[in-house]
C-alpha cells in the first residue's frame, strides 16, 4: 500500500529539520519510502525555501495565502498519489516503527481513520491516546493527556475521534466522506468533524499505540486570546454540524448557559463574544446545508447565539466589576485614612486663613487680636473639618488613581484585541479571495 504523508507548514522553520529528517528515515516492511508532501501556507519565515534547499525529495506546494490547517491538508490530499494518506503536523517527530504501525492498523477493512500515541517532547508525558467529545457542549478531551506514559494506553482500541496532528486514512474513505471542512479556519475541530463523518459513513476510528511520535503542540497560533477564539468558533461550528437542531435548542442552550460563567472566568470572555457573533452569521447557511432547517429553527438557533453573546458581555462586565471592587480601599472613616495622604498622593494642603487689617496705627494689634480669638473660638472645629476634608480628598484621589489604572488597562486590552480582530479579518479576507 503506497503511502503519502502530508505536512501543512506555516512559519514552522524551527521544527522542519527534525520533522522531515525523521520522516525520511521511515520505511515500510517492503522497504518502500513514503511520498512526502509539504504544503506551505504562505509562511513569512523562509520555511518553504528551507524545505526546497534542505529536503529536495519532498514535494513542495506553495499556497499564496494561509489556507489554514484544513486548506493546507486538502491541497496536499488533492496532489497525493498514495492509497494510505497521513496528515502530520509540522512540529512533530515520528519515532521508529511509526509508519509500519499505521500500515498494520490500516489493514483492518473497518478502519476509517487511525490515530497515534502522541507524547510531549520529553518522550515520557502523554499528550494524546485518542480523544472524546463532551456532549452537548462539544468540548474536546484527549485521553491520557498529562499522564506519565507507563504503558497504560498501549492497547489498540476504538476512539470517538483522533487528532489531526497525526491522522491516517485510506483514499477510498476520503472519496466517500469528502475532504476536511475548510470552514474550521485556521484550525481546531476539523479533525473531530472528519472523524464524526467517517463514523457516520460506517467506518471505525482506531487508536494505534505502536505508532508513536513527539509533538510540541500549539506552535502555529501562539497568542492565547486568538487561540481561544479559534477554539470556540470550531466548537460551535462542530455543534451546528453534528448536534440536531432540536438538541441544540433543548439541551445545548441550557448547558451552555450553566457553563458560560465558568468559561468567561477562565479568561475566555472576549473570545466567546467574538465566537458567538461570528457563528451567528455562519449558522443559517450551515443549518440549511446540513439539516435542511426551516426558517423557524434557524431563528431559534441564531437567537440562542445572540442571547449567549449578550450573556458573555454581562458576565465579563461582572468580572471586571468584582476585580475593581477587590482593589478599592476598604477604609471609609477619618480614623482609617492613610497616614499623610496629601504627601503620598501629592494633594494640595488646606491652609489657614490669614488675618489682615488696614487700620492705620493699630492694624497689627487688630491682626493679633483676631488670630488669638480665632485660635480660641474656631480653630478646634476648623481642624476637625480640615482632617475630614483631607481624608475625603485622599480617598477620592485613591479611587481616581485606581480608576485611571483600570481605564489604562482596559484601553491597552482593547487596543490589543482590536489589533487581533483586524489581523484575523485581514487573514480571513485573504482566504476568501482565493
Amino acid at each position: 500500500m503506497k503511502t503519502t504523508v502530508i505536512v501543512p507548514v506555516w512559519n514552522g522553520r524551527p521544527y522542519l529539520e527534525s520533522c522531515f529528517t525523521a520522516l525520511l528515515a521511515q520505511r515500510t516492511w517492503a522497504g518502500e519510502a513514503p511520498e512526502l508532501i509539504a504544503v506551505d501556507n504562505a509562511s513569512t519565515d523562509g520555511s518553504a525555501d528551507f524545505i526546497a534547499a534542505r529536503f529536495p525529495t519532498v514535494r513542495l506546494l506553495r499556497n499564496r495565502t494561509n489556507q489554514g490547517f484544513a486548506g493546507g491538508c486538502n491541497r496536499g490530499l488533492e496532489a497525493a498519489h498514495g492509497e494510505l494518506l497521513i496528515l502530520l503536523n509540522q512540529d512533530t517527530q515520528v519515532q521508529p516503527g511509526w509508519l509500519n504501525a499505521l500500515h498494520a492498523a490500516a489493514a483492518d477493512p473497518t478502519a476509517g481513520a487511525i490515530g497515534c500515541k502522541i507524547l510531549y517532547p520529553d518522550a515520557r508525558t502523554l499528550q494524546h491516546a485518542g480523544a472524546t467529545l463532551e456532549w452537548p457542549l462539544g468540548l474536546a478531551h484527549h485521553v491520557g493527556a498529562g499522564e506519565l506514559d507507563q504503558g497504560q494506553w498501549d492497547a489498540p482500541r476504538e476512539a470517538e475521534f483522533v487528532t489531526g496532528a497525526a491522522l491516517a486514512l485510506r483514499k477510498d474513505v476520503l472519496a466517500r466522506v469528502g475532504p476536511l471542512d475548510e470552514g474550521f479556519w485556521p484550525g481546531y475541530f476539523e479533525d473531530a468533524d472528519l472523524c464524526l463523518r467517517i463514523r457516520k459513513a460506517g467506518w471505525r476510528i482506531l487508536y494505534a499505540p505502536q505508532a508513536v511520535l513527539l509533538h510540541q503542540e500549539s506552535t502555529s497560533v501562539r497568542d492565547a486570546a486568538r487561540r481561544a477564539y479559534y477554539y470556540q468558533c470550531g466548537r460551535l461550528r462542530l455543534l451546528l454540524k453534528h448536534l440536531e437542531p432540536a438538541r441544540w435548542t433543548e439541551e445545548f442552550t441550557a448547558v451552555e448557559r450553566e457553563n458560560l460563567p465558568k468559561f468567561v472566568r477562565g479568561q475566555e470572555g472576549f473570545a466567546l463574544q467574538l465566537a458567538y457573533s461570528t457563528m451567528m452569521m455562519a449558522a443559517p447557511a450551515l443549518l440549511v446545508d446540513v439539516w435542511r432547517a426551516d426558517p423557524e429553527t434557524i431563528v431559534q438557533v441564531v437567537e440562542a447565539l445572540r442571547t449567549f453573546y449578550h450573556l458573555s458581555i454581562e458576565e465579563t462586565n461582572r468580572v471586571h466589576a468584582e476585580r475593581l471592587a477587590a482593589t478599592t480601599p476598604a477604609w471609609r472613616t477619618v480614623s482609617e485614612a492613610p497616614a499623610n495622604p496629601q504627601e503620598r498622593l501629592r494633594l494640595p494642603l488646606l491652609s489657614d486663613f490669614i488675618f489682615t487689617s488696614k487700620v492705620r496705627g493699630i492694624g497689627p494689634l487688630v491682626e493679633s487680636f483676631r488670630r488669638v480669638w480665632y485660635n480660641v473660638a474656631a480653630r478646634w472645629g476648623d481642624q476637625h473639618l480640615r482632617l475630614q476634608q483631607d481624608s475625603i480628598n485622599a480617598e477620592l484621589a485613591e479611587e481616581l488613581a485606581l480608576l485611571r489604572q483600570q481605564i489604562d488597562l482596559m484601553l491597552a486590552e482593547n487596543a490589543k484585541l482590536a489589533a487581533t480582530i483586524a489581523q484575523m479579518q485581514q487573514e480571513k479576507t485573504y482566504v476568501d479571495r482565493t
